[in-house]
């Protein structure tokens, strides 16, 4: 029980002691103040924009080339067998 009597008398002199008021928003204030906000370039967001940009028309225009060459498969089943009457 020592142990617990003796937190619970650092306990009571804690509460007993004042606490120091002292502000800090003065000196926040004015290192906000005094940092200079970096210089941003969107340099990199639009090369990586425009080669996106880059990509997306190769691949639409190979996807356009290539849904002209692609055959129905209902067709494939049909070719081998055009002079069978189906009616």
């Amino acid at each position: 029980m020592d142990a617990l009597e003796g937190l619970a008398k650092l306990a009571r002199r804690a509460r007993e002691e004042s606490t120091p008021v002292f502000g800090v928003s003065e000196a926040v204030r004015l290192r906000i103040l005094s940092e200079r906000p970096q210089a941003t370039t969107l340099i990199p967001l639009g090369l990586f924009g425009g080669l996106s940009a880059l990509a997306a028309s190769i691949t639409m225009a190979l996807a356009v080339q290539f849904w002209n060459y692609m055959t129905s498969p209902v067709m494939e089943l049909v070719a081998p067998l055009p002079e069978i009457r189906l009616w």
